[in-house]
């Protein structure tokens, strides 16, 4: 791997950090299937047992919630896993955090920040008194240190919806983040991140990115304890070794079982840190009914509810009472599967079974959905109907018939591939088949089945989409730079053969990062289809776009091409709900995919 040019220690992302040592590997080991936030449960009145005395309110009693959360297998968050979105919530501390609203940014780590006139250059200012939960100062040679280590190269690329991936979304657009990324550019001082001195931390920017404050707030960007990372390089994750600088300090972990957070005593706002101890339980996320089992016998203060739940919760006058909820980012959505029988290669087959969704429909199938008319929210500054997909079934029969399947006929079994049983997937199922007469059938496997099968070739007779969610801040950057973006589009649109080649590069340790990516770049330049590029051409023109009407109007350009070919195709925007005991204090929710802060939160006496 090319080493940068710098004169200072740097730490390097290695795959032995993580379950496996390929992305593949990885996948197949962790099983993870989404990203959006688990079911939550809290207590302060110790109906677990353990040493939390009977009244929390009473001087010298102890507050603590207990909460569930999805399997946690890496506590790493520039990796894509579920790990990432609850080291967020209090955990970790950017330079800035989101506003209660999730529509702005106010101070977290940086106390204040200047941003030069031509809008490429951010000035942070970090507190003096941020510190580490090992007593050490929170430095901005930390920061540097951190994203240094995001940019090293280590076999993946930036962002995306894959899980395993490096977590750095692309379209943060940092001064030669991707190149550094990627192998091209090995000179670390040509990146747009700098420490000046102990306390400044100097950010530039490739084009100017009105979002750019917003982005902060990912995962990905949290900073890291650089100098253990350095020390521990294969241990820094694991208790007593994990160090925190947020609101909450990791006491033990157990992988995809329990986690234990205690207050980080030396968090720069601890006066503000209610709580004393949070007990998480890492389970599978249920919707069949069962997870608000201990909510309604009185040992839970709070649960994530789904489904048929919050219909039941809906109609009954008191559970009403303690339903909250919110509209969120998080998307479902279908991906083409790569198969030997090159059927659903013809874009009209895919644009068919689009139209024919039926998302209207769709959308009555739980509480709080919306159609999904565009992979692009409607709650996203600038969103207008002109890239919405217009659905038409006698459009889609046309487009079936030219490409020479006429009223369906011919046209082999589509397979609905899913993780999950969820009663969307059987809406979708039936949905297509009474639209089109067509022949689908879905295809419900485990977990880790599911996250190695949607990335191979399938057999002739295995042709369709899986089914997956995933969310993001409501940005046209984001949205259609960085999720199912151009590089997305155009890997889906390649050939099964070509998709086999591409993957065989992938994962060939013996070639430098700069070879492999322009080899990987190559084959997309050649067998992509042509409206996968002309999508990241378009998407190109629009980051070096500083007027904000002409970059809005070539990422809608973008998106409008990418509905169009349906590689991925839009379903339904969903809504999280909770029910909350009223002995819960301080619960903000957010659209955003970790939903709520931990810092806040507190709980009367039970």
């Amino acid at each position: 791997m090319d080493q940068p040019a710098s004169s200072r220690s740097t730490s390097r992302f290695t795959r032995s950090q993580l379950p496996g040592s390929t992305r593949r590997e990885f996948l197949r080991v962790s099983g993870l299937i989404g990203l959006a936030a688990g079911s939550w449960s809290l207590t302060g009145c110790g109906l677990f047992g353990g040493d939390s005395p009977e009244d929390p309110g009473k001087p010298g009693g102890q507050r603590t919630l207990r909460l569930s959360f999805v399997p946690v297998e890496v506590l790493d968050p520039q990796v894509i896993t579920n790990g990432m979105w609850l080291l967020t919530r209090g955990v970790l501390e950017g330079l800035v955090a989101q506003n209660p609203a999730g529509d702005d940014v106010i101070p977290a780590v940086a106390e204040k920040w200047t941003i030069s006139p031509d809008n490429l250059t951010y000035t942070f200012q970090l507190r003096a008194n941020a510190m580490w939960s090992n007593g050490k100062p929170v430095l901005a040679t930390d920061f540097e240190r951190t994203y240094e280590r995001l940019f090293t190269p280590a076999g993946t690329s930036a962002g995306g919806t894959t899980l395993g991936a490096n977590s750095y979304q692309a379209s943060t657009n940092i001064k030669g983040a991707t190149d550094f990324l990627s192998g091209v550019l090995t000179d670390w001082s040509q990146v747009g991140v700098k420490a000046n001195g102990e306390r400044e931390l100097v950010l530039t920017l490739a084009n100017p990115n009105p979002d750019f404050l917003l982005a902060l707030t990912h995962p990905a960007l949290l900073p890291l304890n650089m100098d253990l990372v350095d020390e521990k390089p294969e241990d820094w994750q694991n208790p007593p070794n994990f160090v925190s600088n947020g609101p909450y300090a990791v006491q033990k972990w157990t992988k995809n079982s329990s986690i234990e957070l205690i207050p980080n005593e030396k968090y720069w706002d601890r006066k503000n840190v209610k709580l004393d101890k949070i007990e998480v339980q890492l389970v599978e996320p249920t919707t069949s009914g069962t997870a608000t089992v201990p909510y309604e016998n009185g040992e839970t203060d709070m649960v994530n509810i789904f489904d048929a739940d919050v219909a039941r919760f809906e109609k009954d006058p008191e559970l009403k009472k303690q339903l909250q909820s919110i509209p969120t980012y998080s998307i479902v959505y279908l991906a083409k599967l790569r198969s030997e029988n090159p059927t659903m290669d013809d874009p009209r087959v895919r644009r068919a079974l689009s139209l024919a969704l039926g998302r209207d429909t769709l959308a009555k199938v739980t509480p709080g959905l919306r159609p999904g008319l565009s992979l692009v929210t409607d709650r996203t500054k600038g969103w207008d109907e002109s890239i919405a997909i217009k659905e038409d079934i006698a459009q889609a029969k046309q487009l079936l018939g030219e490409a020479g399947f006429p009223d369906g006929k011919g046209l082999p079994e589509i397979r609905l591939l899913a993780g999950v049983q969820a009663p969307m997937v059987d809406a979708i199922v039936d949905t297509w088949i009474r639209n089109l007469g067509i022949k689908v059938k879905s295809d419900i496997v485990e977990s880790g089945v599911y996250t190695t099968r949607r990335w191979q070739v399938q057999k002739g007779d295995y042709i369709g989409f899986y089914y997956g969610t995933f969310a993001g801040l409501p940005t046209w950057p984001t949205m259609v730079g960085a999720l199912w973006s151009p590089k997305d589009n155009q890997m889906f649109s390649l050939p099964a053969a070509k998709w086999a080649e591409y993957q065989e590069l992938q994962l060939d340790k013996n070639l430098k990062p700069a070879e492999k990516t322009a080899k990987l770049d190559a084959i997309l330049a050649k067998d992509a289809s042509p409206e996968t590029r002309q999508m990241g051409e378009l998407v190109a023109q629009a980051t070096r776009e500083p007027d904000e009407a002409k970059q809005l109007d070539l990422f809608k350009q973008a998106a409008k091409i990418r509905e169009e070919q349906a590689l991925y195709i839009p379903v339904v925007w969903t809504a999280a709900y909770f029910a909350v005991r009223p002995s819960i204090k301080g619960l903000q929710l957010r659209p955003y995919p970790d939903y709520f802060y931990l810092k806040p939160l507190d709980v009367e006496a039970g």
